[in-house]
């Protein structure tokens, strides 16, 4: 009894701990959007003389609202982005799709929160190698590739202009190494080869944009514990800081909680397991001791018949076995650990706890950077997001490419389980309060009898 009831604490303990583990290491994710449609009263569309369209918002997402945000107990960090078209005074890479005008020199500024987070950086596509990562207290600072960095002779702390609606000199504070280049076979704008991204900080966004309200299109954060995200969700919407008729509010741990559903099973199934240990040992253990104590019968009626009080009769019983109980659970701390371990990975192999762990150990998001598609007739601009160009050509679509976001969870192949002190103490309790019940009840029987009564039935 001690030893399955020791190695389904053991089991139980660790099955919480590896689910504390993922959530730290996952995390949950909700997301702050601007609000682009005709629910937002704050929504405009500007149409030009050339068919373009440009969509902004007069309320966008501000860094000061993701300060806010992150001011709050629970969340781990943000990753802001948006990108604009630029034109740098830079000799730049040229794409393999021909455009009109400017946008054959101009390259994507992408304004981030923090360049550490950003997706580019996350998923290894892209690695700082130089210099420092962009932060949200950054000014007027820029990011390039080594390749843009060596095409045009430049180094850390040199300094560059960018053009949009207004013209802005920026310092290069880092260069980033390539670690997944653009495909050679696919189709890609100047604007969106990656050697030519530039990375900016949000004071750099607002300065190209000076007489337009610019902002993130896009603020993804990840709180520590995915248990707590609705609670943390709950708070933000109901701060009275942020207009919630400009923005929209997601949230997605479906990730976390299709990884954690084993181990929930298996602590069900343990939790589940302990209890009917539990009471088919105080059955048992019953039973065994409603023997032991007929068998006794004399003695408890000389007892009786001497005056001893009937508590301390069956407290004398309780002590008995105590004493039992004591070297019993001591002895089955060297069998519970193999036992535990050995009973954790069955389960985990088993149909009843779902699906086996190993299948969860590695999740991957895919994050779709929208690097946009484009006309050869039709530019179409979101200015306090991005400005997204997509063209076209008779023959075939210019779809963009995608940027991968994976993470790697601990592996969960098999839980290591070790039986500690805390657990040896429920044990003892759990043990000990079997043993009261059972020593109760079975004395109940003899108990009621007077002495008398009990040298009849001797007789």
């Amino acid at each position: 009894m001690a030893t399955f009831v020791l190695s389904g604490i053991s089991i139980e303990r660790a099955a919480r701990l590896e689910q504390k583990k993922l959530r730290q290491t996952m995390g949950g994710t909700f997301e702050l959007l601007p609000e682009f449609s005709e629910s937002n009263p704050y929504f405009k569309t500007i149409n030009d003389d050339e068919g373009g369209v440009t969509l902004y918002t007069e309320r966008p997402l501000t860094q000061e609202m993701i300060d806010l945000i992150l001011q709050m107990d629970g969340i781990k960090s943000c990753d802001a982005d948006t990108q604009s078209n630029v034109q740098p005074n830079l000799e730049i890479f040229k794409g393999n799709v021909p455009l009109k005008g400017e946008l054959n020199d101009s390259a994507y500024a992408r304004t981030v929160y923090s360049s550490e987070t950003n997706a580019f950086f996350t998923s290894q596509k892209l690695q700082l190698i130089e210099g420092k990562h962009i932060t949200n207290a950054e000014k007027y600072s820029a990011i390039i590739s080594k390749e843009l960095a060596d095409k045009n002779g430049l180094k850390i702390g040199d300094t560059f202009s960018i053009t949009a609606d207004c013209k802005v000199e920026i310092k290069i504070i880092g260069f980033y190494e390539i670690l997944k280049p653009d495909s050679t076979f696919e189709n890609i704008p100047t604007y969106e080869k990656i050697e030519n991204q530039i990375f900016v900080d949000y004071y750099t966004l607002q300065e190209l944009f000076r007489d337009t309200p610019v902002g993130y299109v896009s603020a993804k954060f990840l709180v520590d514990d995915p248990a707590n995200l609705e609670k943390i969700v709950k708070e933000i919407r109901g701060n009275s800081e942020i207009d919630w008729q400009a923005f929209t509010l997601t949230t997605d741990n479906a990730k976390y909680q299709e990884a954690a559903a084993p181990l929930e099973k298996l602590q069900s199934l343990v939790t589940s397991i302990i209890l009917v240990i539990a009471l088919v040992s105080g059955i048992i253990l019953a039973l065994i001791l409603t023997m032991w104590g007929r068998s006794r019968i004399h003695e408890t009626g000389v007892f009786l018949s001497l005056g001893i009080g009937k508590g301390k009769i069956v407290s004398q019983y309780l002590i008995e076995v105590f004493m039992i109980a004591v070297i019993a659970f001591g002895l089955s701390f060297f069998m519970g650990n193999a036992v535990a371990n050995q009973l954790a990975n069955k389960l985990i192999e088993s149909p009843s706890s779902g699906e086996n762990l190993s299948n969860d150990k590695n999740v991957v998001w895919d994050i779709k950077d929208n690097y946009g598609l484009s006309l050869d007739d039709v530019q179409v601009t979101i200015k306090d997001d991005s400005e997204i160009s997509t063209p076209q050509n008779d023959e075939q679509n210019i779809m963009p490419p995608e940027a991968e976001v994976s993470v790697d969870i601990a592996e969960t192949e098999q839980i290591h389980i070790s039986v500690d002190i805390l657990d040896m103490l429920q044990l003892y309790l759990i043990g000990f309060a079997i043993i009261t019940v059972s020593v109760i009840l079975s004395s109940g029987t003899v108990m009621r009898l007077k002495p008398r009564e009990i040298l009849s039935k001797m007789s």
